[in-house]
């Protein structure tokens, strides 16, 4: 797992972001928080890299600061965040740099 530091996407700060490869397709899985809510954006190991899904996957039942859902803990809550996924391009540009070479 590769630790990244922050990323600024849209005026919003994405903190304590971890790149990490994933075993069971071929792709990465970038971990971030936003506002002390965890996130998982998953991306596929092509070239060039594919945004695929963004989930939560909150420690505790809260509502997603960005989509405004009640999102359960996971693996219960492990559900798409719609909003970020309308940015998923322009999000995957801006965490491109600290991706692995494909």
């Amino acid at each position: 797992m590769v630790e990244m530091g922050e990323v600024k996407v849209n005026g919003m700060l994405f903190e304590d972001v971890r790149v990490a490869e994933v075993g069971g397709y071929s792709g990465l899985d970038i971990f971030f928080t936003f506002k002390g809510k965890l996130y998982n954006f998953m991306v596929a190991k092509k070239n060039p890299p594919y945004p695929l899904n963004i989930l939560h996957r909150f420690k505790e039942q809260g509502v997603c600061p960005i989509c405004g859902k009640m999102i359960y803990p996971y693996p219960i809550g492990n559900q798409p965040c719609l909003e970020l996924k309308k940015i998923d391009r322009f999000m995957l540009e801006r965490f491109r740099k600290f991706l692995p070479e494909t």
